[in-house]
């Protein structure tokens, strides 16, 4: 079965990591010397990292046979994996992600960054919210950057189309989408667990950051925000 994606929501992708990523190069600044993606699946920013990137001790952390299945697409390609990077497969039906991480060697005590797209639509609120007090209870300067769907009230008509025919193919391949956010509210939650710092990137603000001036489709979606919050 194909996709059933049309053409323009490939700007969902192509902001979302780059937003992440320039979030992180901010992060660096800070003191940031951990990255974690978690929910990695076929996320190259290792293996094409910039070379400010190289301080950085990269974790990916994802379901051990999706894990097992990227190495082996990565072998097959002749990817190398890069000397600052770590594979942490982590079966959260078994392990807490806290207990994964202190496994595969992250330090606690170390400002991190933490990267979490296009996975929290497949995770209940309480599997959300235990990934935000974990990244929350890491030391000052700990971020993490989220992308998020909103409720269908929230979406213009011209992509509640494609949002819905999005959800349907998910659920029918055994991924419903559990969870969205209201951005507000988002921001109400992060703010009381203690986040110093919580900011929406609003698909306004996205548009002017990243697609101003462009004269094809590509555009910021509403359905689809990103989220940054700093402890």
């Amino acid at each position: 079965m194909t996709r059933p994606v049309k053409s323009p929501f490939r700007a969902v992708f192509i902001m979302r990591s780059r937003y992440t990523e320039d979030c992180l190069a901010e992060a660096l600044i800070r003191g940031v010397r951990q990255y974690v993606i978690l929910g990695a699946g076929l996320d190259t920013f290792a293996y094409r990292q910039p070379s400010w990137a190289s301080s950085l001790r990269i974790y990916e952390i994802d379901h051990p046979a999706s894990q097992e299945w990227k190495r082996e697409r990565l072998e097959v390609a002749e990817v190398k994996i890069p000397e600052n990077l770590t594979f942490a497969p982590i079966d959260f039906e078994i392990t807490s992600l806290r207990e994964g991480l202190a496994t595969a060697g992250f330090d606690f005590r170390t400002p991190s960054f933490f990267s979490l797209l296009g996975v929290t639509q497949y995770l209940t609120i309480e599997a959300t919210e235990s990934i935000f007090e974990l990244v929350q209870s890491l030391p000052q300067g700990t971020e993490i950057v989220f992308e998020f769907i909103v409720p269908e009230d929230l979406i213009p008509a011209d992509e509640a189309s494609v949002f819905a025919t999005l959800a349907s193919f998910s659920a029918e391949r055994g991924e419903p989408w559990l969870t969205r956010f209201r951005p507000a509210e988002l921001e109400t939650k992060l703010t009381g667990l203690g986040f110093s710092q919580v900011t929406h990137l609003s698909p306004s603000a996205a548009n002017e950051r990243y697609f101003r001036g462009r004269h094809d489709e590509l555009a910021a979606w509403s359905g689809a925000q990103m989220m940054r919050a700093v402890v």
